[in-house]
């Protein structure tokens, strides 16, 4: 069985677990007028009152933050309701960490396409909204549940428990705050989870952290199974992995400060964002694009430096009506919804995002060169 380690009696007059630094960020959405206004928790959960049964969603090819707060949320549910919450998986989990994570954290994820959904009277969406495209959910389903650190949609309003932060750096910090508030017990599997999806989704407290993940990093180091993080963080890597890697990097280009790369046929969709992360790391690099096919559809992801905080709103730009499209600050992600069975197809499709950023970025007309000279 796993080990459960509860938090310390909460001090009432600060707000905090045992003198700690924690501080609840105020529920509020950063669009009030999708009419996202305080967000009371007690309520929430009183507003599921007869429910049996709780889908939940996460964004397809799910990261670790959105597995993490999906986890979260379950532990939330059952432990102050009586309804049993299961974790439904759109796509796969591809990148090796994500998987060890499932593997050693034994995440009870079920293929959502093997799910009937009449079978549940209660649907949350978690690191995702309705509408967004990016996610399994059935469009014509309601949702009762929306929790999420990206710029809010309309379509989320809806629900009722709607808890949309996009000021904050991951979604597994929100549900965090959520278990502190009811003081449910956190399993060392739950708590090594969380932990690990802050450290991925801020890259340390690096990027986009703010003091709520950083308080919640700290409170969380003490629950942590750290032997079972080394083994998440140091996986094994498939061949595909570096096959990836040696084309990323005899393909990439660089248009000053813009690097762009089109990896063809990828092994699995989150290829596109290790790849992205990777040539970030270029010395000259403020903006990266990298796009793969995978089971006939284009994916991309985008990252920039700290100093460029527009991702997400470039990402939006670039795929359009065309697709679905997501993200923040520095990190973004898309597919196309187009159908691309040719070399030839996607290369096309690759070339107008390429260009159509170029555009956004006031880089049209600068040299193309290739990152690494291979004629020498």
């Amino acid at each position: 069985m796993a080990a459960t380690i509860k938090p310390t009696d909460v001090d009432e007059s600060s707000g905090s677990f045992g003198g700690g630094l924690f501080t609840p960020e105020p529920r509020t959405g950063a669009h009030f007028d999708f009419g996202l206004g305080a967000f009371d928790l007690d309520k929430g959960l009183a507003g599921l009152e007869g429910r049996k049964n709780l889908l939940i969603y996460m964004h397809d090819n799910p990261d670790p933050d959105a597995m993490a707060a999906a986890m979260g949320l379950k532990q939330l549910i059952e432990s102050a309701t009586a309804i049993s919450a299961t974790l439904a998986l759109g796509g796969i989990v591809g990148r090796a960490e994500n998987r060890a994570m499932v593997e050693k954290l034994h995440i009870p994820l079920i293929p959502a396409e093997v799910l009937n959904t009449d079978h549940f009277d209660a649907i949350a969406v978690v690191d995702s909204q309705p509408g967004t495209g990016n996610n399994s959910l059935p469009p014509e389903r309601a949702v009762d549940i929306v929790i999420d650190h990206h710029p809010a949609r309309e379509e989320s309003a809806r629900a009722p428990w709607c808890d949309i932060r996009p000021q904050l750096g991951a979604t597994s910090t929100m549900v965090l705050q959520y278990l502190r508030e009811r003081r449910v017990a956190l399993p060392t599997s739950l708590a090594t989870a969380l932990f690990y999806a802050l450290r991925s989704e801020t890259r340390d407290l690096g990027r986009e952290a703010t003091a709520a993940e950083r308080d919640a990093y700290l409170f969380l180091i003490p629950m942590v199974d750290h032997h079972l993080m080394f083994r998440i963080q140091q996986p094994k890597l498939p061949r595909q992995y570096y096959e990836a890697i040696d084309r990323a990097l005899r393909m990439a280009e660089t248009w000053g400060d813009v690097i762009t790369v089109n990896l063809g046929v990828i092994a699995y969709p989150d290829l596109v964002a290790e790849v992205a992360d990777l040539l970030l790391d270029y010395e000259s690099a403020q903006f990266v694009l990298c796009c793969g096919r995978y089971s006939r559809q284009i994916f991309v992801s985008m990252r920039t430096e700290p100093s460029q905080r527009r991702a997400g709103e470039l990402m939006r730009q670039l795929i359009g009506n065309a697709g679905a499209s997501g993200g923040h600050g520095t990190t973004a992600g898309g597919r196309l919804f187009a159908q691309v069975t040719t070399d030839a197809d996607q290369q096309n499709a690759f070339d107008h995002l390429v260009y159509r950023l170029l555009e956004l970025t006031g880089r049209v007309g600068t040299s193309r060169v290739p990152l690494i000279d291979l004629t020498g």
